[in-house]
């Protein structure tokens, strides 16, 4: 323990960025040839399809495809593509492969944290940013989504490099340093929405500390924001227009979406949940308290508070999506850069040399061990061992479709609203909960096209592990009447003819 705190110690004087680095990277770069399983991988499944689509099918950046389209093109209504497209490109020199879209997700990470220590050391010291580097580089969810096929890594980036940017501008007043916080900023709006909310607020606050009451006089400032609404706005209104050609949507808008059930927030469980999450997955229990405690420290400066902006401006997201928030954890992601900000400022306070309490920093020291075990523990139990494709039910179906069916047939997948089945299966199709499986679907798909049904009585969802038996009669109806290519305990495949 003690021959870590010294070497801990030791970095913070030597080459405090590059050990943070070398450390996010050695943890991230772990099953890195994973397969798309695993916690989320519908989303990844998703995002992988859209970069795979770009390679097979010419790169039109402004028309995104996704697998389960049917027989129309599949182009879809959904947030920016840039992470896919990106994947894309490198497809085309190095052929089909998730590594690089992972790889590509861990090199966004580093230039997080590297943007994350810059901007935390403007305000605080390199003690600060360093620790608040170190934790953000070894937390459990922070680690996972800085290595899925998935934008979020990019998301946190370039959320960072605006605010860094902007700041770098109001100190400077140069002009090309508010031009790079806008192409950041608009980004991370047009990767997700949120960071309206969520840097838009962090950004006000610095902007109105700067200027104060003359905020609306400043016509870079108005320059800044209408750039960043009108190429957000202009994608979603092109997003929304694909929607209505070809009806492929992820649910943005309108009163099909269930983004927005106010209700939930109502209720304990959505507290419940989030707050769980936060206190396991984010700060690995050990590290909760000490982020309370950092919270209650007093802010020597004015500007030390654009990191509790930050906080409140992330959990007033949760309120303004609460469903998208309670599904999805990695909606509570961003709620990381701020969060190990107060827990830096704990440890740069208590942990040092020149501080008198030993009993405290004794007591750190024993934290900051246990954390780091308990964080690596639940991201192994929690994360690690979900991506163990010889026990993935999902993955041994998609390697018996593609050896069974032709590549160029349509076929329906059983597995309600998740599409991993189809990405790992390379096929392309319709998807459809087993409770809402007819004759008459069947037969309505038929004439479209469809040539063969697939699935598991195992799974729906690669996240919901069995069907009830209302569910698996409906499926074995449908199967009387079609012949078999497979049909045992766990899976089928029915030819449709």
């Amino acid at each position: 323990m003690f021959f870590l705190i010294n070497y801990i110690e030791y970095q913070l004087k030597k080459s405090p960025v590059l050990f943070l680095l070398g450390i996010a990277l050695s943890v991230r770069l772990y099953n890195i040839n994973s397969p798309i399983i695993g916690i989320h991988s519908w989303r990844q499944a998703d995002t992988a399809a859209m970069a795979r689509n770009f390679y097979e099918n010419g790169f039109n950046l402004f028309y995104p495809q996704i697998d389960w389209g049917g027989n129309s093109p599949g182009y879809c209504e959904t947030e920016f593509p840039i992470y896919s497209f990106i994947v894309s490109i490198f497809y085309k020199f190095f052929g089909v492969h998730e590594l690089f879209g992972r790889l590509i997700s861990v090199t966004f990470s580093l230039f997080t944290i590297f943007f994350l220590y810059q901007l935390i050391r403007t305000y605080f010291n390199d003690a600060t940013a360093f620790w608040s580097c170190l934790w953000f580089s070894i937390l459990p969810v922070s680690i996972y989504y800085s290595r899925t096929f998935q934008p979020e890594s990019m998301l946190l980036m370039c959320s960072v490099g605006g605010i860094y940017y902007f700041n770098k501008w109001l100190e400077s007043q140069k002009l090309h340093l508010l031009c790079i916080s806008a192409l950041f900023v608009s980004l991370a709006c047009l990767i997700k929405v949120l960071p309206i909310i969520y840097v838009g607020l962090p950004l006000l606050f610095l902007a109105y500390h700067k200027f104060s009451h003359k905020i609306f006089t400043k016509i870079y400032l108005w320059l800044y924001s209408l750039f960043i609404i009108i190429t957000v706005a202009l994608w979603y209104y092109h997003a929304h227009q694909i929607f209505l050609e070809y009806g492929n949507t992820f649910g943005f808008w309108g009163g099909s979406s269930d983004r927005y059930k106010y209700d939930l927030i109502l209720k304990s469980n959505f507290w419940l949940q989030i707050s769980f999450r936060t206190i396991v997955r984010q700060f690995a229990v050990l590290m909760f308290p000490i982020f309370i405690a950092g919270l209650l420290m007093k802010r020597k400066t004015q500007q030390e508070y654009l990191f509790d902006i930050w906080l409140l401006s992330v959990v007033l997201t949760w309120i303004l999506a609460p469903t998208t928030s309670l599904v999805h954890e990695y909606y509570q992601l961003p709620f990381m850069l701020p969060g190990v900000v107060f827990i830096g400022k704990f440890f740069s306070k208590y942990f040092n040399k020149n501080h008198q309490g030993k009993n405290i920093k004794k007591f750190l020291a024993i934290c900051l061990s246990l954390s780091i075990l308990t964080s690596f523990t639940i991201y192994s139990i929690d994360y690690m061992s979900k991506e163990r494709a010889n026990k993935s039910k999902v993955f041994q179906l998609a390697e018996i479709v593609k050896d069974k069916i032709p590549s160029d047939t349509l076929t329906i997948f059983t597995t309600g609203g998740d599409p991993t089945l189809l990405y790992l299966s390379h096929r392309k199709g319709w998807m459809i909960n087993p409770r809402d499986l007819n004759e008459e679907y069947i037969m309505s798909k038929i004439q479209l096209g469809a040539d063969y049904l697939v699935g598991s009585f195992d799974f729906i969802q690669s996240y919901k592990s069995s069907l009830d038996d209302m569910q698996k009669n409906r499926i074995n109806t449908v199967l009387s009447k079609y012949p078999n290519i497979l049909h045992d305990d766990s899976f089928f495949i029915a030819h449709l003819k």
